[in-house]
């Protein structure tokens, strides 16, 4: 686990690039901008509701986290070997294409019953 004994759950994202999965929305617009907010709010809430004070999510575009769009994983997006969004749990990639959120949630529950808390 990351510092402060909180599981840290990333959401990379990469509105308007190009990526090998459709999306109902178009990407980069205000609509999915609105969406994925909402979506990363909903998974923060699940895990808090979950795991009280043991986990943080941070959303980040890569449009403005250049830092990020060159990580490894940012590259995966950059590049287009992966769907947006891609989810990291602690610095591993564990889901691309979407937040799912109860998968998430029993991710992280799994992390944190293997004695990483």
């Amino acid at each position: 686990m990351s510092g402060e004994n909180k599981v840290i759950v990333k959401v990379l994202d990469l509105p308007g690039g190009s990526s090998p999965c459709p999306c109902l929305l178009p990407a980069g617009g205000p609509e999915y901008l609105d969406f994925m907010q909402q979506k990363v709010g909903f998974l923060e809430s699940a895990l808090e509701k979950a795991y009280p004070g043991r986990t943080e999510v941070l959303y980040l575009n890569l449009l403005e986290h250049p830092e990020e769009r060159e990580s490894p994983a940012g590259q995966l997006l950059v590049t287009g070997q992966s769907c947006s969004p891609l989810v990291l749990i602690d610095s591993e990639v564990r889901f691309a294409g979407a937040i799912l959120i109860s998968q998430i949630v029993k991710e992280v529950g799994r992390l944190l019953a293997d004695g990483k808390s």
